[in-house]
């Protein structure tokens, strides 16, 4: 029987990836995007079915998701946005016997919980940033890490707060103000500066496949999502403590886990049980990551992943790193412009180099433009500094130069 996948947002980089993954597997894929969103189209869905809003009504989006499938024969539902992910974990009851390729509500609370998630790491023996949850600014402040550090969300979502590092107390609290007001409660930890690895992995019954990625730059710069990435085979035990933090929840599902280097030590920083936004990165390396995470996940029949990875491949988001050059631009640096054009065109006359979402997509512009009205952050945060990496774009295979951070 050919099974029927409901993939939940559709928008670039990686929801028109998954919906061809999933239809050159030979699932049927039905695409959906938020109502009231011009984005979500692609080849193949020119018009995805729309949901409603999944923050503000998540009564009236689970029922959506409910009558679809019963309507149009659904049997697995995919979430790939964020705020999805954790509504359906919470909520996945409702669906009665469709299949969710995704974590369940204590999986999710345990890894996908800032603050939660270091206390898996320490139960596990992982080396473990000192890590403070607060709900009141008005707590004892005893045992709090101290400044520079980095303010983060307890949870991860559209509408929330990115992690970022702080410099000063002033900032700290401020940072902490707004998050503890909207509800969401902060998580203050320990800076943790060194080289940042991901691992974007699939595990099922008897099955861990997986890439590891060497993150080169990220925007924005030294605290932002990874828009820099290859390939790399190991180190083992960045892979170690991902599998680790899986196996101790039993998840069966897409991963992707960032894990930062210092010392010999690799401390897991951030865990997002889906598919996430750089999903295209193992896809270039050779790993068809959305056709295995459905396959693996809930062990159905599918040839794995052999471990076999693309020579020189290297993946750009080029949505962030055209951020990053308006972003110079407004700030008047030629120099750091001419650079990160620089790296843009490296990246694209690479013969196994993906620029993410590729600049040749009708779509692209209209994604593009989306992205650049919802920048907010100011340019003189800690996180927009220049970095010896935007001296000039290193040559490919070239160690990075800019530290990350936790």
């Amino acid at each position: 029987m050919r099974m029927s996948v409901l993939v939940l947002w559709t928008g670039m980089p990686n929801g028109h990836r998954i919906v061809r993954s999933l239809r050159d597997a030979g699932f049927r894929v039905v695409a959906a995007h938020p109502e009231g969103h011009g984005g979500g189209r692609g080849w193949g869905h020119l018009r995805p079915l729309r949901y409603p809003p999944v923050l503000t009504d998540p009564d009236a989006f689970v029922a959506w998701v409910a009558r679809t499938c019963d309507e149009r024969g659904i049997h697995i539902v995919l979430p790939v946005d964020e705020d999805i992910t954790r509504v359906l974990a919470f909520r996945r009851s409702a669906l009665g016997d469709v299949r969710v390729v995704g974590p369940t509500a204590t999986q999710y609370d345990a890894l996908a919980n800032k603050g939660r998630l270091a206390a898996a790491t320490a139960a596990l023996d992982l080396p473990t940033p000192v890590t403070v949850e607060v709900d009141d600014l008005a707590a004892d402040r005893t045992g709090w890490p101290a400044v520079p550090c980095m303010v983060k969300p307890r949870t991860s979502g559209s509408e929330i707060d990115a992690p970022q590092r702080v410099g000063t107390e002033a900032e700290r609290d401020a940072l902490v103000e707004r998050l503890v007001a909207s509800g969401h409660g902060a998580v203050l930890q320990e800076l943790i500066e060194g080289q940042r690895w991901v691992v974007q992995s699939v595990r099922g019954p008897g099955v861990f496949e997986h890439v590891v990625h060497r993150v080169d730059l990220e925007w924005p710069r030294g605290c932002g999502l990874a828009t820099v990435k290859r390939p790399f085979r190991g180190p083992q035990a960045a892979v170690d403590a991902a599998r680790a933090l899986l196996d101790a929840v039993d998840y069966h599902g897409p991963s992707g886990i960032s894990v930062i280097e210092r010392d010999g030590l690799f401390y897991a920083h951030d865990v997002n049980l889906r598919l996430g936004a750089t999903t295209g990165a193992s896809v270039n390396a050779g790993f068809d990551f959305p056709r295995r995470a459905v396959q693996a996940a809930l062990d159905l029949p599918g040839t794995a992943f052999d471990g076999r990875m693309r020579p020189g491949a290297v993946h750009m988001r080029l949505d962030k790193e055209v951020e990053a050059v308006l972003d110079a631009v407004s700030r008047r640096r030629p120099r750091v412009v001419l650079a990160r054009l620089r790296r843009i065109a490296r990246v694209g006359l690479n013969p196994a180099g993906m620029l993410d979402p590729s600049p040749f997509n009708v779509f692209f512009a209209g994604h593009l433009a989306s992205r650049l009205t919802r920048r907010s952050r100011p340019h003189a945060s800690p996180q927009h500094k220049d970095t010896p990496a935007d001296a000039d774009a290193a040559p490919p295979g070239a160690p990075p130069v800019a530290p990350r951070t936790v």
